[in-house]
Parts: C-alpha cells; structure tokens; sequence
C-alpha cells in the first residue's frame, strides 16, 4: 500500500476532521494518508488517521520520515517554519516526491523580492503544487502550471444531518434576543476582522440583533456591546461541531467586515448569505466562493454595510435566491469533495511521475 504524509505546523481542530475525510477516500484507493506534526487541537470527535506528535526541529521530523517511510510527502508548512528546505531536500535525496500546499506565496507581502524568490524556489523543486483556490494561481510561473492543483479550502461537513438542527429559535430562546433578524459575526478579535466597523451599525435597532461570537481581547468593544440594546456577546464558543451547528443554522447572515475566513463556509452550508468589505490583500483565500450579489455581498466601503444588510432582510425573495445559491456553492466547489480532489490529483500525478523516472 502506498503511503501519502501530509507533514504539518500545528494542526487545528477542523483540519482534523477534513483529514478523516481523506484517510477514509484515499483507503479507496488503497493509499494510507497520515499526518506527521509537532502539535494538535484537542477534539470531541475521533481521529481516525495516524496522526504522529514529535519535538519541533528538522532532525525529529527526519528521523520519523524515515521511519514512516511515505510514498509521497505533503509539506503543509510556512518560510517562517525553517526546516521546510532541509526537509524538502532530504526529501528530494531519498528520492520521495514533495508536494507543497500552501497560498504559493505570503499573499499578505505579495511584493516582497526576498520571500518570493524562496517561494518559487519551493515551486521549482517541489513535484507538485496545492493551492487553496484558482485565485492563487497568479503567484505561480506559468511554467510550474502544469503541476499546480486546486484544493477548494473547506471544511467537513459530510458527518452532520440537517435534520437534525431544525429548532430554528434556539440561539433566541438560549441568549434571550428579542429582535427579529439575526446578524453574526464570529472569529478572534483582531484588527482584520474589523468588528468595529459593524459595530457602528444597526444600533438599537428594534428588528436587527448584532450577535458576536470569538475569542480575544475586545477591549473599548465590549462595553459598546453591553450598552447597546440589540447587541448581544456570546462570548468564546469551544469549538464544538453541533453547537456551531445550532448557532448558524438559527442566523439570517454573516457579516465579517475584514477577514472572513472558513466561517463563510458555515454559513454557506446552512445557506446564509455573506455580507463583508472589499480588502485588498488582507482577505482569506475563502472569499473567491462569496459571489457578490449572488450569495451575499463583497461591499467597497463602510457606509453600505447597514443599507445592503437591511435591504437584503427586508426583501424575502432576493434572500430566498442569495440562500439558494449559497446553498448551490456549498454543495459543489465549497464541498470537502473538491477540497480532496485536490489532493487525488496531485498525489496521483507525482506517483505517475515517480514511475516514470524509474
């Protein structure tokens, strides 16, 4: 049997779960996925793939390589994570091949000279290339194209049942909120996420709650929210796969302002629609499944945020079609399907390749 190991940094809760859809399709392909890392998240669900712990630094993560002995490597890793080169070359040596996932380069310095020649250094050796989206594509030489495959950043959601979440007024009944429309937003308080833009939105407004989620300093934003009627603090939610399910299957939308994240793919999944500012350079790769004016809106400054959110509330039919369709994106390029498409594509181009050097 043929050995895939996706070589980590620290390793969050929800790529634990995409990693049990992998282990469980590449079996069908008689191939072993297992994950090599030097630290995880704690989980309430099981982990059904090898997943192997060691110490931080280049000659741990060799010697287990070597005692592993994959088909292929995965190289899931940042410049910042020094022993990626050592590791791709030893690698290259023991003649493994390499496939790096990543966005191709640091897309929040896309001008650096220095960093970006190391990326494409790490292209030009590496058997593959896996990126988050076809956004991502324009960092990459055309003459590395033809080994460069897309895995749709996503999360797993094949485990959980609709059906199951049908009480539709248990985030009002659970937190008392009284309005009639609910806007979300969740994720770790930084300034990229740009709270404080919504903030200044819908305030005491007698239809619209603003329910905010996340963990993190809040600073001057707390006290903002304790004092404004229709806003209400959820506080840090631990990430528990049913309770996010009962909260975004009970919201009307997700407006993140600034960096929106995988959150966007909650919401897709229970056909919420997405409401978020145009950043440059700032934004996850996640953004390409938000079509703006289809499944929400990507918005070019702060003083339509509370027009669009309202217009959109207000009109059934125009929300009804934004829901279908972020139900649509969800079920096809937002499916964890696509995201392991990916990953079969490139592993199995590499193992053609291998064979054919032979």
């Amino acid at each position: 049997m043929k050995r895939v190991l996706l070589i980590s940094n620290y390793v969050f809760h929800y790529r634990l779960n995409n990693y049990n859809y992998f282990y469980k399709e590449f079996q069908k392909q008689d191939i072993e996925f297992q994950v090599l890392t030097f630290g995880r998240q704690k989980v309430n669900f099981d982990i059904n793939f090898t997943i192997t712990l060691t110490k931080k630094g280049i000659f741990s993560f060799i010697r287990e390589i070597i005692r592993i002995k994959p088909s292929c490597v995965i190289l899931f890793l940042h410049l910042k994570d020094y022993m990626i080169f050592p590791i791709a070359y030893f690698c290259k040596i023991k003649r493994i091949p390499v496939i790096y996932w990543n966005f191709g380069i640091n897309t929040s310095t896309p001008d650096s000279f220095i960093k970006n020649n190391l990326y494409y250094h790490l292209h030009r050796i590496s058997d593959a290339l896996l990126l988050y989206t076809p956004n991502e594509k324009k960092y990459i030489k055309k003459k590395n194209h033809y080994k460069t495959f897309i895995a749709n950043n996503t999360l797993n959601f094949s485990d959980l049942r609709k059906e199951d979440f049908t009480d539709s007024e248990y985030l009002k009944r659970e937190y008392k909120i009284k309005e009639k429309y609910i806007v979300f937003f969740v994720g770790k308080f930084q300034p990229i996420k740009r709270l404080d833009v919504l903030l200044n939105c819908f305030r005491n407004d007698p239809e619209i709650a603003i329910v905010v989620a996340g963990n993190g300093e809040l600073g001057g934003l707390k006290e903002i929210i304790d004092s404004t009627a229709n806003y209400y603090f959820l506080g840090e939610i631990k990430y528990d796969r049913k309770e996010m399910a009962r909260i975004f299957s009970n919201i009307d939308i997700l407006c993140i302002p600034g960096n929106v994240g995988l959150a966007m793919n909650e919401a897709l999944f229970w056909g919420k629609p997405v409401v978020t500012i145009e950043e440059k350079n700032t934004n996850s790769p996640e953004i390409w499944y938000l079509q703006n004016g289809k499944n929400g809106y990507i918005l070019r400054n702060e003083k339509e945020l509370e027009t669009k959110i309202k217009e959109l509330l207000k009109d059934r039919k125009k929300y009804r079609e934004f829901s279908e369709y972020a139900l649509e994106i969800s079920n096809t390029y937002a499916h964890i399907s696509q995201m392991f498409k990916g990953f079969s594509d490139a592993v199995n181009f590499v193992f053609r390749k291998h064979i054919e050097r032979k």
